[in-house]
């Protein structure tokens, strides 16, 4: 990807050079997020942004000329996905640690505590998409309740055919910018890229709500289907049971049934057990030690521990306390 073509209209539109590090660390808060930078060897800070906001969505092609760590940046209302153009950085989101490169991609989510680690020969690419717009295309666009924070997995996509296709797009949007700005500086034109963002991570890269996303019928499953996918992602009560929420959406046992095997394929029992699975991986992923594997399992509405414990391992390849070991290593 070349850089990101200069433009005479600064509406959208910024380009930032500097080699002082405390303007530099002004700026990048602005555009990303609040954090604390060190220097890492002697070499000047040679820093060079470009920028391009979207509104719902900012894009940063940030490389700092010299070896620095970001350490730590606590990131609140925002989603950011990170790829590399060249070089590479190093990464940490929680307990998780990735390799940035230009094969990979990584999506750090609201209320992670992300460290970065980059050398003067990296040039880093990163996507701010804000959390009210991904709760809204969930809803809006897939049909989907958001109940519990939106969450994606960690552990970052190396290689394959997502991380190209995103710095293709990126690399499109950015050509727009600086060819067209006055096409692109159109509102209904920048919520649509932000649109196809989203498209791409939620329906490629996994997330606590890809299964709910994936499954046969999501868009077309009927009221009481979708609210009770709703009352299950919200309800974590070891006691929540088909019956209740059978009453909750006001339909009998056997219509709750017959709804989730013809529109989503699963019954509703296997559905909770899926969801909780999946919440209680997200927990020991993000663990920063501590925690008791009981105690998140309970958290997860999980009270049968030793049956829960062998699905975890069938859907996982591994124990929950091999991945909470893990988590705590790094």
């Amino acid at each position: 990807m070349s850089d990101l073509p200069s433009s005479s209209d600064s509406r959208f539109r910024q380009r930032f050079r500097s080699c002082d590090p405390e303007e530099t660390l002004g700026f990048v808060t602005a555009m990303l997020a609040p954090h604390e930078m060190r220097l890492k060897s002697s070499r000047p800070m040679a820093a060079r942004l470009d920028c391009i906001d979207l509104g719902e969505a900012q894009i940063v092609d940030l490389q700092y000329g010299t070896d620095v760590w970001i350490d730590p940046a606590v990131i609140e209302d925002n989603y950011m996905i990170h790829t590399a153009i060249s070089g590479s950085s190093q990464l940490w989101d929680g307990g998780q640690h990735s390799t940035i490169e230009p094969g990979a991609l990584h999506v750090t989510s609201p209320g992670a505590r992300l460290r970065v680690n980059m050398t003067y020969r990296c040039r880093h690419l990163t996507v701010r998409l804000s959390k009210p717009a991904f709760n809204g295309y969930l809803s809006r666009e897939l049909g989907v309740s958001v109940g519990r924070p939106l969450a994606f997995d960690a552990a970052g996509v190396e290689n394959g055919p997502l991380p190209e296709a995103w710095r293709r797009l990126i690399s499109h949007i950015a050509r727009q910018a600086g060819s067209m700005p006055e096409i692109l500086s159109n509102g209904r034109l920048q919520r649509h890229y932000a649109a196809m963002m989203m498209e791409m991570l939620l329906s490629h890269y996994a997330s606590n709500y890809s299964e709910l996303i994936a499954v046969p019928g999501n868009e077309t499953a009927p009221w009481h289907v979708q609210q009770a996918r709703a009352i299950i992602h919200d309800d974590f009560d070891d006691t929540l049971s088909i019956a209740r929420i059978a009453t909750r959406v006001g339909v009998s046992v056997r219509s709750l049934q017959n709804g989730f095997r013809r529109f989503l394929g699963i019954t509703p029992v296997e559905y909770i057990r899926r969801h909780r699975l999946e919440q209680l991986h997200a927990a020991l992923v993000r663990s920063e030690g501590g925690e008791r594997i009981t105690d998140l399992m309970l958290n997860c509405g999980i009270v049968d521990f030793g049956r829960y414990a062998q699905h975890y391992r069938q859907r996982y390849g591994c124990s929950p306390s091999e991945t909470l070991r893990s988590a705590r290593l790094h």
